[in-house]
């Protein structure tokens, strides 16, 4: 159920970011990489430092899009919460 909902926001992530035209190359790349993280994280068991090192990565993210992009940012926090229902 989960994993399901952690997909949609993910996909609902990049909506949003899409219809955004003012996102840097650097946050895109850093949300490439999550996304991978997130996918591996999904499909797999992984190691905790990995775990943790994805929700950091979310929450930094989060952080960086406050200003910027808050629809943006309220996803990531609600990936970050899912993550956390999942034991990531």
């Amino acid at each position: 159920m989960e994993r399901e909902q952690l997909k949609k926001t993910l996909k609902s992530l990049h909506q949003e970011l899409e219809s955004q035209q003012a996102v840097d190359s650097e946050l895109t790349e850093l949300l490439v990489s999550l996304d991978e993280d997130i996918h591996h994280l999904i499909n797999q068991s992984s190691e905790a430092p990995q775990k943790a090192t994805t929700i950091e990565a979310a929450e930094t993210l989060a952080s960086r899009f406050a200003a910027s992009h808050p629809r943006a940012e309220a996803i990531l926090q609600e990936i970050v919460a899912l993550l956390g229902r999942m034991g990531v």
